[in-house]
């Protein structure tokens, strides 16, 4: 009894090879592969909906360099709310990439980063720019070397 068993394993794996192979092989082999579809499903709808909002908030994102646009790594980015002086920092990673999201539009931001003792120009960020994807080069210049104090020589009176 239990050989019977054995011996119809196999007749019903091929069988069942069979049939999963045919439909396969039907598909592949249409007469007519240029026809059209018996139904046509446009709707003639545009790509965006109709419940597309407007952003709620925006993105900063950027890069910190140095004065030969090599990108700084670890560098400081700072973003303050300018009513409030509430300040958000993020380090930047080895690319000198930074990145801040949920910025609101209705807040006027200044950004600026630091490295060591250096610091970039601050750049603002006004609530009036309604650009979602806002994206800022900082540029850290070396400090400019102050001039060492002139003394003139006045000319002895004879």
């Amino acid at each position: 009894m239990v050989a019977f068993r054995m011996a119809r394993l196999p007749l019903f794996a091929l069988l069942l090879s069979f049939v999963t192979i045919v439909p396969v092989h039907a598909q592949a082999t249409d007469p007519n592969p240029g026809h059209s579809p018996d139904v046509f499903l446009d709707n003639h709808r545009s790509v965006k909906g109709k419940k597309d909002k407007a952003p709620s908030s925006r993105m900063v994102t950027g890069k910190v360099v140095d004065e030969t646009g090599q990108p700084l790594g670890g560098a400081m980015v700072t973003l303050t709310d300018t009513k409030t002086n509430e300040k958000n920092s993020v380090f930047t990673k080895k690319d000198g990439r930074y990145n801040f999201e949920d910025i609101s539009f209705t807040v006027d931001y200044q950004l600026q980063a630091r490295y060591k003792e250096l610091a970039s120009d601050k750049h603002t960020l006004s609530q009036y720019d309604r650009t979602v994807n806002v994206v800022r080069i900082l540029e850290i210049e070396p400090a400019a070397t102050a001039a060492s104090p002139k003394t003139e020589t006045k000319p002895e009176k004879k």
